[in-house]
C-alpha cells in the first residue's frame, strides 16, 4: 500500500512540475507573440481606408463598377492588397481596404485610368462622400 502511495504522489509531483513547465513555456510563448505583434508603422507602406455609402438600390451597379477597379488594381506592380467589403448589417456600406508599397505605387493607382473610370462611374450613386484615411 505504501508503495502505491509513494508511486501516485511521485505521480502528482510529475503532473505539478510538467504544469508548471508548460505554464512557464506558454508565458514565454505569449511574451514572444506579444513582441511579434508589436505594432511598428513601415515608413514607405501606405494603408487606405476608404467608407462609400451608395444609395438604397445602387448596391448591385456599385459592386459591379468596383469589381473592375479591384481587379485591374490587384494587377498593379505597387499594389500589396486591395479587397472591398460590404457590410453584412447595411448592405448600403462598403469599405475598400488598400495597401501599397510606397507613395509612389499610391500615386500610380490615383493617377490610373481604372481609378479615374471609377471615379467618374459612381458620384450618382452615393449616399454620402467617401470618407478615406490615411495611415
Amino acid at each position: 500500500m505504501k508503495k502505491i502511495v509513494m508511486f501516485l504522489m511521485a505521480i502528482a509531483m510529475i503532473g505539478i512540475i510538467s504544469c508548471n513547465n508548460t505554464s512557464k513555456q506558454n508565458e514565454s510563448m505569449d511574451k514572444n507573440r506579444a513582441e511579434k505583434e508589436t505594432v511598428v508603422p513601415k515608413k514607405d507602406k501606405k494603408t487606405i481606408v476608404c467608407r462609400v455609402l451608395v444609395k438604397e438600390g445602387q448596391e448591385i451597379a456599385f459592386i459591379d463598377v468596383a469589381q473592375k477597379l479591384v481587379d485591374a488594381t490587384r494587377q498593379e506592380t505597387g499594389n500589396i492588397s486591395y479587397n472591398l467589403y460590404q457590410s453584412p448589417f447595411d448592405p448600403q456600406s462598403f469599405i475598400f481596404y488598400e495597401e501599397y508599397k510606397d507613395d509612389d505605387a499610391f500615386n500610380f493607382h490615383a493617377n490610373s485610368e481604372h481609378f479615374k473610370a471609377f471615379a467618374a462611374a459612381i458620384p450618382d450613386m452615393l449616399a454620402a462622400d467617401l470618407n478615406i484615411e490615411q495611415f
